[in-house]
């Protein structure tokens, strides 16, 4: 079998965005990579070639052709375990009883998955709270380039879109990722109540969702130090911690920094606006 059928092979079984840069740089991120499936990638790669693996473990020796590598620390839910498993396993109990309090308030409340209408009002919401806190924002490209991996989950309260997520959706590892996560908490106390139980409500539904389909784990994403907020939101579900490490690849040095800074150049035109309807 030729190293070009291997690759495509490898390929089938992974999650992999690809674009091309500028026409010039060719750009694929790759999610889960085994080792064995990380060693091809490389194998493989051409001048032009700039390559991502993202969330590997364990960590990767893959010289000469990392350019950039770091780690970070993620908490996994062991959805394989049951449901009953992952509600005991909840670290807080007070994340429970606010699940519960959001149970009360199902009357008022409407979940939208995957539709056109919950990607224009996750990047509304989405948008609008990076946007106060400051952070990169996300494009309506974006959704459309990974809606074959990703999902879109918005949790509407009367009627009005309060929380959302994108997930990854990744068969092959059986593992469902957290992206990106948005809420109007920052607008007002009494939004910033209800999205203390309904944002928790919608990861729980999640997580029996994904269990419904066969996922065994559900990855929060990154946590940093204890103390802030979001690590906290994440740890009070429960869970194991688990380090991965994230790679920048080359087939040349100088390509790749060129390709860093055509990355940095694609978030910093991640802008949305609320009025715009086009999707292409």
């Amino acid at each position: 079998m030729s190293s070009g059928t291997c690759l495509d092979q490898v390929k089938d079984e992974m999650v992999t965005i690809e674009r091309r840069v500028h026409r010039l740089l060719r750009y694929r991120n790759f999610w889960y990579p085994t080792r064995a499936q990380a060693a091809a990638v490389r194998q493989s790669l051409l001048p032009n070639d700039v390559v991502r693996f993202f969330a590997v473990s364990p960590a990767l020796h893959i010289e000469p052709h990392v350019v950039q590598q770091y780690n970070m620390r993620t908490i996994w839910i062991d959805l394989s375990a049951g449901p009953d498993a992952v509600w005991k396993g909840m670290s807080s109990k007070s994340c429970r009883c606010r699940i519960r309090r959001a149970e009360r308030m199902l009357n008022r409340v409407k979940i939208e998955i995957g539709s056109e209408k919950a990607n224009y009002d996750f990047l509304a919401v989405y948008n609008d709270f990076t946007r106060a806190k400051g952070l990169p924002q996300l494009s309506a490209r974006w959704i459309a380039e990974n809606s074959g991996h990703c999902e879109t989950l918005v949790l509407y309260l009367d009627g009005e879109a309060l929380c959302g997520h994108v997930l990854l959706r990744d068969p092959e590892s059986s593992i469902v990722r957290l992206l990106y996560s948005g809420s109007r908490r920052l607008e007002s106390p009494e939004l910033a109540a209800a999205c203390g139980a309904l944002n928790r409500y919608l990861h729980w539904q999640e997580m029996l969702r994904y269990h419904k389909q066969g996922f065994a784990t559900y990855d929060f994403g990154g946590v940093t130090h204890p103390k802030e907020s979001i690590s906290r939101f994440k740890w009070s579900f429960g869970g194991s911690v688990l380090t991965q490490h994230f790679y920048l690849l080359s087939g040349m040095p100088w390509v790749a920094r060129l390709g860093q800074l055509a990355y940095q150049r694609i978030l910093g035109r991640r802008t949305f606006k609320p009025e715009e309807k086009e999707w292409s």
